[in-house]
């Protein structure tokens, strides 16, 4: 579970990620999880895998819509 964050319940998390489900639901259990984006890519390497995609979720988790 390498970069899913643990216990951050300070500032908004937001994930862009392209796992499992259950990996959701535990990020939920501890964490202030405001925005999450599932990408179905069969890659956990979702940087090189979809790029564009990835921009996109990250301005609007920025942006609060």
């Amino acid at each position: 579970m390498a970069g899913l964050p643990i216990d951050q319940d300070v500032v908004p998390t937001g994930v862009s990620h392209g796992g499992p489900a259950a990996f959701r639901r535990i990020a939920e259990r501890r964490n202030a999880i405001v925005h999450w984006e599932d990408h179905e890519h069969p890659s956990h390497l979702i940087a090189m895998a979809a790029p564009g995609p990835l921009a996109e979720d990250i301005q609007v988790f920025f942006s609060g819509r």
